[in-house]
């Protein structure tokens, strides 16, 4: 893709939390992750609890501070802006939570949620603010009779729709779907998914959408960057790296989602019993690869040298051994 389609950058990102109490210490989220979204597209941010993908997010939205690196929007560095700036920037970048309920007030009206920013961040006038929020509404499948009603009165899955439609009231060009759909039952999870990729189509949108499930993460996305310990350890299209993966950690999250095939099943079970925890070397003299203590194909090089992304047939992998792996 040309430069000019390029809407978010990240280039080396470092988010580091300082532990609380008298031990004090810190905690490195993430270390010098790359990545980019294009205009259009869906980029898959896939790890398991504690990988650093919600850090990414966040780090992204300004909601936590940049450690190091750079972040960039359609061009503009934003790795550190003001409050100010990134009340500007919420215009054209949004974010769905896991928990709507947790991010709406129990008092307010479905109608207060939808209309707070268009008329007290942006001061639009009062039937733009209708126009806009009976438009949305009807983007999520929602009547208009919603705007009179109250949080508790909806199910998850209409909450979350409630979530995307403040998002889209701001009629942004970016989301991030941080988790958008774990809390959800699998049949409202597909419709979910579904209206995320029919308002991509429709109004245009980029998605940075972060999830733990690689099967989720496959079905929206255009290209999936896998997180481990806080590091990119493969990256490529969806197609190649969910369906085909080749780092060790990548094959483990794809054998850990269930599918209704027995035999597959089977196989997938005992993949993941390979993926044990295993003891360093006695002459081991720390650094190397961050999942050499879970990987059943380590050697000496994975516990001393850190791997660096390779490209392995279109996916940039972080293995040495990526060319040696059964199925590889």
């Amino acid at each position: 893709m040309t430069e000019d389609t390029t809407l978010l950058r990240v280039r080396g990102l470092d988010v580091t939390y300082r532990r609380a109490g008298r031990r004090g210490g810190a905690v490195h989220a993430v270390r010098g992750v790359d990545l980019e979204v294009h205009r259009g597209e869906t980029v898959g941010l896939v790890g398991e609890s504690g990988s650093g993908k919600s850090s990414i997010g966040s780090a992204v939205l300004g909601l936590v501070p940049v450690t190091g690196g750079r972040v960039a929007f359609d061009g503009a560095d934003i790795t550190h802006g003001s409050r100010a700036d990134r009340r500007m920037l919420a215009r054209r970048m949004q974010v769905v939570f896991q928990d709507p309920y947790g991010s709406m007030n129990p008092a307010h009206t479905i109608g207060d949620t939808l209309t707070e920013a268009l008329r007290h961040n942006l001061g639009l006038p009062e039937d733009t603010v209708r126009e806009r929020v009976l438009a949305a509404l009807d983007d999520v499948g929602l009547p208009p009779g919603a705007l009179r009603r109250y949080p508790s009165a909806f199910s998850g899955g209409q909450r979350q729709r409630i979530a995307i439609a403040r998002a889209l009231v701001m009629e942004p060009e970016f989301v991030v779907c941080d988790e958008a759909v774990s809390a959800l039952d699998l049949s409202v999870q597909a419709q979910v998914l579904n209206l995320l990729a029919r308002l991509k189509d429709t109004r245009g949108l980029s998605y940075l959408f972060i999830s733990h499930d690689l099967a989720v993460v496959r079905h929206l996305s255009d290209r999936i960057v896998v997180l481990y310990a806080g590091r990119v350890v493969e990256s490529g299209p969806a197609a190649l790296v969910a369906g085909r993966p080749v780092h060790p950690y990548t094959r483990a999250l794809l054998a850990a989602a269930p599918v209704p095939d027995p035999e597959v099943q089977r196989r997938r079970r005992a993949e993941r019993r390979r993926t044990v925890t295993a003891a360093p070397p006695a002459d081991h003299p720390g650094g190397g690869c961050d999942f050499a203590p879970r990987c059943p194909f380590a050697r000496d090089t994975c516990w001393t040298t850190r791997p660096e992304p390779t490209d392995h047939d279109g996916v940039a992998v972080a293995c040495h051994r990526h060319d040696e792996l059964p199925g590889a």
